[in-house]
């Protein structure tokens, strides 16, 4: 007779235990926290170490002019010479730039500018392509593209100025 007292309290006991007495709600708010793992963090890929033969050397505390370009479908080639600005104003222009500039500010759209370096560039229009050959003081330019369609790349310096160059980077 004692056996199925103790069957019948192992029966009990095993059906408490299997069962989950929290609320809904408690279960929802643990499912949150269990189950997903957190993700790794990989490390932010670094950039190539800038070639030395890529770096123009200015005097930053020089503060040069401001070269404007303005009218729409404009061909011009104009030169940076004392770290100067350089102001686009207009549609469809192609500007090439030789020297080393502080800034290029692009409002308009479709325009082509070509510089040999510049350290900031602020652009705002769309479809406009800048390309650049080297880096002012071995930093890479910031660039402030507010408006969608743009591209800036790197190119050779055989591409930027049209002279020939030994240098073939990537862009």
């Amino acid at each position: 007779m004692r056996i199925v007292p103790a069957l019948f309290f192992l029966t009990v006991a095993a059906f408490v235990a299997g069962c989950d007495l929290r609320s809904d709600t408690a279960k929802r708010e643990m499912e949150k926290f269990s189950g997903t793992p957190t993700p790794t963090m990989s490390p932010t890929p670094a950039e190539p170490p800038i070639d030395p033969s890529e770096v123009v050397t200015v005097d930053t505390a020089t503060v040069g002019t401001t070269i404007s370009v303005s009218g729409g479908d404009k061909k011009e080639s104009v030169t940076c010479k004392t770290f100067d600005r350089l102001m686009v104003n207009g549609n469809r222009s192609v500007v090439t730039v030789k020297g080393a500039c502080r800034l290029v500010i692009i409002n308009g759209d479709a325009n082509q500018v070509n510089t040999e370096a510049f350290m900031d560039i602020v652009i705002n229009g769309s479809g406009n392509t800048v390309t650049y050959s080297r880096y002012v003081n071995g930093k890479r330019p910031v660039i402030n593209d507010n408006a969608e369609g743009n591209t800036v790349e790197k190119a050779s310096s055989a591409e930027v100025t049209g002279t020939p160059s030994k240098n073939k980077s990537a862009k």
